[in-house]
């Protein structure tokens, strides 16, 4: 290489954004279960997922660490690229990131087109088994371990508070998550329980979200907050969903499946719908909510990032980690 590319070649790299590279890939035992009988009873096929270890450098000791879930698009493209960002941004702050791959191991590619391809009750088996292999890391604080998700990814990351979805994967000594952050998190259906960890939450929601709109996010933030469950609850007047995926679609998008118009509320201690199309209801059949699902389900939602919600999104979170981890700010 000449000596001029050479310096050109270096130019341009320093001026592209810094995606820091894992450090390891971990494989996760878990399992795929399709409803939440599945689920509750550790049934579903078995399966190794991955998990991909981010450690900050220079680190002294067991640091705590976030395990980052991703949304329908998986860690592909723009959404991928914008959750190894923010591993970078916890590394940069003294923390671990343990990024979880729910799709790539089962041979899936994205859902947002069709949810139906993988119940999110597998994105939360993932995430109990990574928790459980994370805590055993001896260079892990096992008591500072924290969830942020995204989208699909935000509602696996309020599931994870509910201690009978915590119960069905672990064992009642095995570690809790210490804190949730939620951004755009889907609620419809929205799994309430008669017992929360009781951990810190952060939610960040644009208000003008028509993929996952703000209501029922926040339905649930309220409830979760009656249950012992600190709550921060910040959004973002005329801000979209995906505002904080840099380079990501901005505008559009036709086929995105999307139950805006849903609503479903489970009891995870019964596995009982408990309103359906925001009525009480009992006795609700599993045929009858895949049907009551179907045909509430839409498509088409707009996609907008935004910088200036980026960049109070990743202050928040920061200065939510540093109260909650007690990382240096």
């Amino acid at each position: 290489m000449g000596h001029w590319l050479r310096i050109m070649v270096l130019a341009l790299a320093s001026a592209m954004p810094l995606i820091c590279a894992a450090q390891e890939k971990v494989d996760i035992a878990s399992r795929t279960p399709s409803t939440w009988t599945e689920y509750a009873h550790g049934q579903g096929a078995e399966v190794t997922v991955v998990g991909h270890l981010y450690l900050p450098s220079g680190a002294k000791g067991p640091v705590p660490a976030m395990i980052l879930k991703h949304g329908s698009a998986g860690l592909t493209g723009a959404q991928g690229d914008n959750i190894r960002k923010w591993a970078k941004s916890l590394n940069d702050w003294g923390m671990a990131a343990f990024v979880v791959d729910s799709f790539g191991p089962r041979g899936i590619g994205d859902s947002a087109s069709d949810q139906s391809k993988l119940r999110s009750l597998a994105d939360l088996a993932d995430s109990f088994a990574a928790l459980k292999v994370l805590a055993a890391n001896p260079r892990i604080d096992s008591g500072r371990i924290g969830i942020i998700g995204w989208s699909r990814g935000g509602a696996v990351a309020m599931l994870t508070a509910l201690e009978s979805a915590r119960l069905a994967v672990l064992a009642p000594a095995d570690p809790k998550f210490a804190a949730h952050v939620v951004f755009y998190g889907m609620a419809s259906p929205q799994y309430r329980d008669t017992a929360t960890d009781r951990a810190p939450m952060l939610f960040l929601h644009g208000d003008s979200d028509n993929l996952v709109p703000v209501g029922p996010t926040r339905e649930f933030a309220d409830w979760i907050q009656t249950q012992g469950n600190p709550v921060t609850f910040q959004t973002y007047p005329g801000v979209y969903h995906d505002f904080d995926v840099e380079g990501g679609i901005d505008g559009s998008v036709r086929m995105v499946e999307t139950a805006r118009n849903c609503d479903v509320v489970v009891d995870c201690s019964s596995g009982q719908v408990v309103r359906m199309d925001n009525k009480p209801v009992s006795g609700v059949t599993g045929l009858a909510l895949i049907r009551y699902m179907r045909g509430c389900m839409q498509r088409g939602a707009e996609l907008h990032p935004n910088g200036s919600a980026r960049a109070d999104a990743v202050e928040r979170v920061h200065r939510f980690l540093v109260q909650t981890f007690h990382i240096s700010d």
